[in-house]
């Protein structure tokens, strides 16, 4: 595994590629214990020391916590970095609670469910769903000054919208408080390459860790059925079931989710690429898709060695093309 140095106020070293504990909610299908306990145990054992999580993900966070007690003694604390977030509980804007006692409660709960004395990254989540002065004046105040008592080792957001990112990002440094981390999703995958344009836009604005996160962008690239809740217009989902009957009708052995994180991985500018996995079956997938998306690095021009899977690969970029700078409403219109 790649490993990115970070070097910040004290130094936390990531893994390039880290696993999205959101999946543990059973959003994206049921799981057992043994299944979230392997794939966490999977994922350590092969150098992916990175896990987020986040109380908005059901009981993510204490099935998280659950794993890592069961593995302390092959997995000590200090060999893996936990990721979870604050500010955001439920679906609806009336769901956020982004005071500064809300903060630090709700870091504190994050503790005890993670099981954990520190968090190594604290996020204020879906920073859009709320107004920047709430963003600005309580929340990443607050995390600072847990900062400083050590409670959190870095402080950031997370969110859909990059210009929302950026702006935030932006106000922090003219406060000479910039941001440790910024956590985008479903922005830089085989449809979207809006991170692209931002990403040193926010480097500008004084991040020092970019997560690009969602390479199957919420599942709507994994050629399963897209689920009821994804929110992108009804022109993509058909654009991306044009692509799933090409990869079906060429037989080629390379699937569209396959391709989806072969382009993504490859975005070499992210410092890290966040993706879920349910099982350690998945974990694996996972990092074969890493290791072979650095080698052909598809996102920089790159191409794949079979001709026919590249053939196929041009002609999903085709059909994705209208939709590169394209982005869903976010708060949607019913939060």
């Amino acid at each position: 595994m790649v490993v990115s140095e970070i070097t910040h106020s004290d130094r936390l070293p990531l893994s390039k590629l880290a696993l999205g504990c959101g999946v543990f909610s059973g959003a994206y299908g049921a799981l057992t214990e043994q299944s979230i306990l392997a794939s966490v145990r999977k994922a350590l054992s092969s150098g992916i020391n990175l896990l987020d999580t986040s109380p908005y993900y059901n009981d993510s966070e204490i099935k998280l916590g659950q794993a890592l007690h069961a593995l302390r003694n092959e997995f000590p604390r200090s060999s893996y970095h936990i990721c979870t977030k604050v500010g955001r509980y439920g679906y609806h804007k009336a769901d956020f609670d982004y005071s500064p006692e809300h903060v630090v409660m709700s870091t504190r709960e994050s503790m005890r469910r993670l099981e954990t004395d520190y968090l190594d990254i604290v996020l204020c989540h879906d920073v859009e769903f709320v107004s920047i002065e709430q963003v600005v004046d309580q929340a990443l105040p607050m995390l600072f000054e847990l900062k400083c008592q050590g409670i959190v080792r870095k402080v950031g957001i997370s969110g859909y919208p990059l210009d929302v990112l950026l702006e935030i990002a932006r106000i922090q440094k003219s406060r000479e408080q910039p941001l440790d981390v910024c956590l985008s999703y479903c922005n830089f995958n085989l449809h979207c390459h809006l991170l692209a344009e931002y990403i040193q836009k926010l480097r500008s604005a004084g991040v020092t860790t970019i997560i690009s996160a969602s390479p199957l962008s919420m599942g709507l690239l994994s050629q399963e059925m897209t689920p009821d809740w994804h929110p992108a217009k009804e022109e993509l989902k058909k654009a991306v079931s044009q692509c799933i009957e090409v990869v079906e009708r060429a037989g080629n052995k390379v699937g569209l989710a396959e391709m989806a994180e072969h382009f993504s991985f490859s975005f070499t500018d992210a410092d890290v690429h966040l993706v879920g996995a349910k099982t350690d079956k998945e974990v694996c997938h996972a990092l074969e898709a890493f290791e072979q998306a650095i080698q052909m690095k598809l996102a920089g021009g790159g191409r794949y060695p079979d001709s026919d899977t590249q053939a196929v690969y041009e002609k999903i970029q085709y059909l994705l093309k209208p939709f590169n700078r394209y982005t869903w409403p976010s708060p949607p219109a019913d939060a």
